[in-house]
């Protein structure tokens, strides 16, 4: 009995041991799948980080300010010029001139130009004149997607209330609500539509404000500007008083003439007066003196 229970512990520890290595075996194996694991999730997240994704166009308001200074007689000719140049893609929302005795001559100009077309437009009007520039930009994406999706609705909303119009065979008051609800849709849709077209006028275009001015004089800019100002002031303050003058006679003049006549009437009684008391008194005096 001792042999076979010899053996058959011999073989107990055997197989216990064969388990062991397989368990050994199992937890290389399963740690080796776990860092062989990360490596082709590494793999896919460096692959979705190198391919780009497409980002989403942008919808920006564009407006520029230009400030042109140029000679006094040039500035109708500059300003004329660029009108002509709006042609292709563009168009002119406001063009003025002023002109007068008292000031000096100044113009504005105020277009609005297409995106292609406005690197050409803005190159033939840039030059040494111009002083100032002012670029604004405003983020309008929001509105534009916004306005979109609510197209997009309105049109399937109203396309289903045809459909349900040409195929409904329901009570009159059924087709006249539908109707109602397919006029108020379409109502909207156009307003929405009008909205869009606007905000693809402000946004695929570029909004261009030039002042022209004429440029300032050597008193103007150098020491002897105090000088000027000064001279500027005394005349305006002098032709201010002379006016004001002339205002208080121009006003007291009525009143003058109804004034007057009354003055001198009043005057021509008194005197009469005077002396018709005078001429009384006199007989009186001499009677006294006689009977003296």
């Amino acid at each position: 009995m001792m042999p076979r229970t010899r053996s058959l512990t011999a073989l107990a520890l055997f197989a216990l041991a064969l388990a062991g290595c397989g368990e050994s075996a199992d937890v290389a194996m399963d740690s080796t799948r776990m860092a062989s694991a990360p490596a082709p999730m590494m793999e896919m997240a460096s692959s979705d980080a190198a391919s780009p994704n497409e980002a989403s166009p942008k919808h920006l308001a564009e407006r520029q300010y230009w400030v042109f200074e140029l000679p006094e007689k040039d500035i109708e000719v500059r300003w004329q010029a660029h009108i002509n140049l709006c042609k292709t893609d563009c168009e002119v929302l406001n063009a003025a001139l002023g002109k007068s005795a008292h000031a000096p001559v100044n113009a504005h100009l105020q277009i609005r130009v297409g995106r292609a077309s406005a690197a050409t437009l803005l190159s033939a009007m840039s030059g040494p004149e111009v002083t100032e520039r002012r670029l604004e930009r405003e983020d309008k994406t929001l509105q534009v997607v916004d306005t979109e999706a609510r197209l997009k609705n309105l049109a399937e909303l109203r396309d289903r209330l045809r459909n349900l119009l040409a195929s409904r065979a329901g009570t009159l008051k059924d087709v006249l609500e539908t109707e109602r609800e397919l006029a108020r849709v379409q109502s909207e849709l156009d307003a929405l539509a009008a909205q869009r077209k606007l905000l693809a006028n402000e946004t695929e275009k570029i909004l261009l404000t030039a002042d022209y001015r004429p440029e300032p004089s050597i008193g103007e800019t150098g020491s002897l500007q105090p000088l000027v100002e000064a001279w500027r002031g005394a005349g305006r303050a002098f032709a201010e008083s002379l006016s004001s003058a002339l205002l208080f006679i121009v006003q007291a003049l009525p009143w003058l003439v109804i004034v007057a006549p009354a003055i001198w009437g009043l005057w021509k009684l008194m005197r009469r007066l005077f002396n018709w008391r005078s001429k009384g008194a006199l007989p009186k005096t001499a009677s006294k003196e006689i009977s003296q």
